[in-house]
């Protein structure tokens, strides 16, 4: 081999090492401010919200043994058994920053937030996707670290939109009902978030977190793979994650410890 092929070796070995390092210090340095707003807000949000009581997520079922004068309340023409299933009539969902912080806190530190990312990326690993982080111990050290910055980005993002459009984040139980009408429920609830004014919107930041932490992950994801074509992907594939929790959520007793919402 010529000197000159082993310099250029040499060279591309050396700028592969220096990305990687600078990859790794900027996903270290994100992942180490957001642990410190964690800290921080929730000190502030309790200093102002002091007192103030968590309302429960409720079970949706509830609704069933309300008056007629309450089911009267529902949007006109729409039948009893249907708004019975509305958790929105019936539960207050208007929640201070404190309270929404304390659901944000719950949401973060939980085993699930290790949990999934190490699953993930040892799924990713034996696929070998994405191909830039190689494999071996390294590789799966940069999968999982990408993996938990992604979800505590999206999660984060999730908080400051829900906090903006008023939209209540926790998962509601519904009880009482049929397997397809519970499926139904859980698929919904990923989609559409109840608000404070009693109303369903689009769960926009459901979508805002799923898709605005693929497309910040672009930042230390490979070149090949740090485009808007594989941030809409991740972010789909977020979202289809959130149904299958939302399911967990539904059909497995206190899973909703494991992975709070």
């Amino acid at each position: 081999m010529s000197g000159q092929a082993v310099n250029e070796k040499f060279v591309g070995r050396s700028n592969q090492f220096s990305k990687k390092a600078r990859v790794g210090q900027s996903l270290a340095q994100g992942i180490v401010r957001l642990w410190i707003l964690s800290l921080v807000v929730p000190a502030f949000a309790q200093s102002q919200d002091r007192g103030s009581p968590l309302p429960d997520a409720a079970s949706a079922s509830a609704a069933a043994n309300l008056p007629d004068s309450a089911l009267a309340a529902t949007p006109a023409g729409m039948p009893h058994a249907l708004a019975a299933a509305i958790p929105v009539a019936t539960i207050d969902h208007s929640l201070t920053i404190g309270q929404r912080v304390h659901i944000w806190n719950r949401s973060v530190f939980n085993p699930e937030t290790i949990l999934g990312p190490a699953i993930s990326a040892g799924v990713n690993q034996a696929r070998n996707q994405p191909s830039g982080f190689y494999q071996g111990a390294e590789g799966y050290a940069d999968r999982f670290g990408s993996a938990v910055g992604r979800d505590v980005i999206g999660k984060t993002i999730s908080f400051g939109f829900a906090a903006v459009d008023h939209e209540d984040p926790r998962y509601f139980l519904e009880e009482g009902r049929s397997p397809w009408a519970r499926m139904g429920h859980a698929m919904a609830l990923t989609f559409v978030s109840p608000t404070a004014s009693g109303r369903r919107i689009p769960a926009f930041s459901h979508f805002a977190g799923a898709y605005g932490a693929a497309f910040i992950a672009n930042a230390w994801y490979p070149d090949n793979q740090a485009d808007a074509e594989h941030a809409l992907k991740r972010g789909s594939i977020s979202l289809g994650v959130g149904v299958g929790l939302n399911l967990l959520r539904e059909f497995v007793p206190h899973f909703n410890n494991v992975a709070p919402r």
